[in-house]
């Protein structure tokens, strides 16, 4: 290999393990519940969320 590979081959991985850094959600990590939490304690007719869909979803399921 010659500098030129070593040095683009060095940029595409930098590139990439900083694309892959970046994904995910800010914050802590969260317990997943078997249910959504209602805004208001209050309610006690409580239905559930619409889960949406991600173009991703089936990769990790």
């Amino acid at each position: 290999m010659t500098a030129m590979n070593v040095a683009k081959a060095a940029t595409l991985f930098m590139l990439t393990a900083l694309l892959v850094a970046g994904c995910g959600r800010k914050g802590d990590l969260e317990i997943p519940s078997s249910q959504p939490v209602a805004e208001n304690p209050d309610d006690t007719e409580q239905q559930p969320k619409k889960e949406r869909r991600f173009i991703l979803d089936p990769l990790i399921q």
